[in-house]
């Protein structure tokens, strides 16, 4: 589908306002779109049901916040609750994984991988809403809820890995080159 209205390098916002394609605002929304895919190639090569079940409303959650960002939380937004469902899936995960040996390397499974690459999306996506609540007002969940997501991610991606056996490579920081 083309509408050729975006011809000029502008767009519609979810409030049909036209905004520049370069603003950080359309950055930020394209930026939510490559997290829900990178979350999606996760969900395609996990084998869990329970890390699916997850994969999926933060598929839903992401979309929430793409709405909340366009409509200026006129519609759907990302609230506490959905926070703390996001902290209490970390905590269920630490239990299984045990102690975290920082700077872990992203390695093992094709599962632990694809969760890993959706982390480092969902860093980048929290990075870009920190840019853009300095310029405008942001619903605070938004800002809580993606630094929790790369949480989880990581914490499913170590659970991935520890399910099929795979010890995960920890760069070593007093180790010299």
């Amino acid at each position: 589908m083309f509408t050729r209205r975006g011809d000029l390098g502008e767009t519609d916002n979810g409030l049909r306002v036209r905004i520049g394609k370069d603003s950080p605002m359309v950055d930020l929304q394209g930026t939510l779109d490559e997290l829900n895919s990178f979350i999606g190639n996760a969900l395609i090569n996990t084998q869990w049901e329970d890390i699916r079940n997850d994969l999926i409303k933060i598929q839903i959650d992401v979309f929430v916040i793409g709405e909340d960002l366009t409509a200026e939380s006129q519609h759907r937004t990302i609230k506490e609750e959905d926070v703390k469902w996001l902290e209490q899936r970390v905590i269920e995960y630490r239990k299984e994984i045990g102690k975290i040996k920082l700077f872990v390397i992203p390695d093992g499974s094709q599962a632990a991988v694809s969760l890993h690459m959706a982390r480092t999306v969902a860093r980048r996506t929290e990075r870009l809403s920190v840019f853009v609540s300095k310029q405008m007002p942001l619903n605070k969940y938004i800002l809580i809820y993606l630094n929790r997501l790369s949480s989880l991610l990581f914490m499913q991606a170590l659970a991935s890995n520890k399910r099929l056996g795979i010890t995960e490579r920890i760069w070593d920081i007093n180790r010299e080159s």
